[in-house]
């Protein structure tokens, strides 16, 4: 009778025999029954990660971006060191860590053949080779995880995205993800209960996330998301709910009051538009003069960097660039720099935690001082490949004779490209490789795309 049980119930039922265990472990040690409930919950991820796969990737993309929210009052008490806890968000991480390890033992041959995995290699191994020098080895450990994660969301992606079908549910997903944190932010800016900070009075929302910048940042991905789903969309009715989606992005990006994802916006629709409605390109370009004109806050926003005051943010950045940069020259620490994360132990140590934030708000001078000029080399690698190979991809398709599918490969992979040569230029004035979700959602995307359109290796099916 047992050998008529389906092989996924059985192992189900392992992993849940598990999960009981783990639980009423948890309880016995004195942890709250939420806490136990949620770990034991999460050491089902396995299960489902080769039973229902899919799935999986649907949740962790669902998931995560309401982490960072929940992390400031929910969070984990080791049993091992006085005072040490782990956040909701760090715990998810470790457990999508673990999932990766699984995954790559599982399917390594058919993602260290793939272009962009070995680029993912160069900048695991550099990390890993700061290891050996860092001023703080568990800071390097945690981002070298965390960029782990990222390289699983792809390889993912990258696996399960098997045509334009699975792609859509892709999309339709990201999309998603943003209802928790888009109906939080209409919240915050109804109670008007947003961010606000000595230079800017006036409440941005931020959602779910830690900061309006990073869910910013997140809305411009899921509004490219979104951008791509029009391709595969026919019906009248469902555009015209996807135009409505859309158009809630972009009235909660606004409110975000974030100057950086406005430009980084602003740049890829104008090379959307550019690409495939030319002559609407004259109202792009007017309707933020528009807005400037008629919104004071945007004016402050704006007026902010133009004015090279001591409070201007921007007169901020400069000064820790500045002072960051020379002291990694000062210190001959030109070449390997100070090891992977560390940049803001390097910074409080010239300025100690007057400033509450030692955040660079530059991926530039952060690889330099991290990783020296090695460091930054390695950083301009693994940021231009993608951008070459979306390009070669949206190029390699003859003009003359396109089916409908290479018309909207061509259209999908100039969309990636300017999104991700927006996201490139982001990076001289704020964080975006460090920006755990927005990496996620832009590397599935790429991880899927890649999938669809582009003969995989003959490794990926052993």
């Amino acid at each position: 009778m047992n050998k008529s049980i389906p092989f996924k119930f059985s192992l189900f039922m392992i992993f849940l025999a598990v999960s009981s265990v783990l639980f009423i472990s948890l309880l016995i040690l004195n942890y709250p029954v939420s806490q136990s409930s949620i770990v034991s919950l999460f050491s089902l991820l396995p299960f489902f990660l080769f039973a229902f796969p899919f799935i999986t990737l649907g949740f962790l993309l669902i998931v995560r971006p309401s982490l960072d929210y929940l992390s400031d009052t929910f969070y984990f008490f080791l049993p091992f060191g006085e005072g040490m806890t782990v956040t909701l968000a760090q715990g998810f991480g470790l457990g999508v860590v673990f999932l990766s390890l699984l995954f790559f033992l599982r399917f390594r041959k058919a993602f260290l053949s793939h272009t962009l995995s070995s680029f993912f290699l160069l900048l695991l191994s550099w990390g890993a080779f700061t290891l050996s020098y860092t001023i703080d080895t568990t800071q390097t450990m945690y981002e070298l995880f965390r960029l782990l994660s990222i390289f699983f969301v792809f390889s993912f992606s990258y696996y399960l995205i098997v045509n334009e079908k699975s792609f859509i549910k892709l999309l339709i997903i990201i999309l998603v993800s943003c209802v928790i944190p888009v109906f939080t932010a209409w919240t915050q800016f109804v109670l008007g209960i947003g961010y606000t900070d000595d230079a800017f009075s006036v409440p941005r929302i931020y959602g779910t996330f830690a900061h309006p910048n990073i869910f910013a940042l997140y809305l411009t991905i899921a509004i490219a998301a979104g951008s791509l789903l029009f391709l595969f969309i026919r019906k009248p009715l469902y555009k015209m709910f996807l135009g409505s989606t859309l158009f809630i992005l972009l009235i909660t990006l606004f409110f975000t009051y974030s100057r950086a994802a406005w430009g980084t916006f602003f740049l890829f629709a104008i090379l959307v538009i550019f690409y495939k409605y030319p002559k609407s390109l004259p109202f792009i370009i007017i309707f933020p003069l528009i807005v400037f004109f008629i919104s004071s806050p945007v004016r402050d926003r704006v007026e902010d960097v133009l004015h090279f005051s001591q409070s201007s943010s921007l007169t901020w950045r400069i000064n820790i660039w500045t002072d960051t940069i020379s002291k990694t020259q000062e210190e001959g620490k030109i070449l390997l720099g100070y090891g992977l994360n560390t940049f803001e132990e390097v910074a409080e140590s010239l300025r100690g935690i007057r400033f509450v934030v030692n955040d660079p708000h530059s991926e530039f001078v952060r690889s330099f001082v991290e990783g020296g000029i090695i460091g930054l080399l390695v950083f301009l690698i693994f940021s231009l490949a993608p951008l070459i190979i979306s390009w070669k991809q949206f190029h390699i398709t003859s003009k003359e004779k396109l089916t409908s599918q290479d018309s909207r490969k061509k259209t999908v992979f100039f969309i990636l490209w300017a999104l991700l040569l927006s996201l490139f230029f982001l990076s001289f004035t704020d964080h975006v490789l460090r920006s755990t979700m927005v990496q996620w959602s832009l590397w599935a995307l790429l991880g899927g795309a890649l999938r669809v359109y582009v003969k995989p290796p003959s490794s990926l099916n052993e």
